[in-house]
């Protein structure tokens, strides 16, 4: 009989625990999207290629609404940690003003100016991502033990 009882208490702790879970890890979630952006935002910046514009042209270049100095994508890379509409936290690695419109076309390549001629992407942000993955597992892995103990 007083097994049983051991037994029963054992369960209802365990039990609770489980309940507790999903709270502790909401506490502690913004904390480790903040691990896991700059993590993606080393690797986005590794695999984005300065590009040689200044070399190529006479003049100084200008960005897209004239202003000056050219601002590179490599050297404009931002991250964030936000809430989405149903309250979930994500972390969000994007550019910047002057080179976030511009990712699309790095990435997954674009026809060049000519209209013949296919300019194949980097896949930079495939490769960041996947470089990554070790930051995020270890970040991941550190919450569940913290959560956990």
């Amino acid at each position: 009989m007083r097994t049983t009882l051991e037994y029963k208490d054992q369960i209802s702790s365990i039990d609770q625990m489980l309940r507790d879970l999903p709270k502790e890890l909401q506490a502690e979630e913004r904390k480790v999207l903040s691990k896991i952006g700059p993590a993606i935002k080393k690797n986005v910046i590794r695999y984005l290629h300065r590009s040689d514009i200044e070399e190529r042209l006479e003049s100084e270049p200008r960005n897209y609404d004239g202003t000056r100095p050219y601002v590179h994508a490599k050297d404009d890379v931002k991250y964030t940690v936000r809430k989405n509409k149903q309250g979930n936290y994500y972390v969000s690695i994007k550019g910047g003003k002057y080179t976030g419109y511009k990712w699309l076309q790095l990435n997954d390549g674009h026809i060049a100016r000519d209209g013949k001629t296919f300019v194949p992407g980097t896949k930079f942000m495939d490769r960041a991502l996947q470089a990554s993955e070790g930051d995020i597992e270890s970040a991941i892995h550190d919450l569940m033990k913290k959560v956990v103990q």
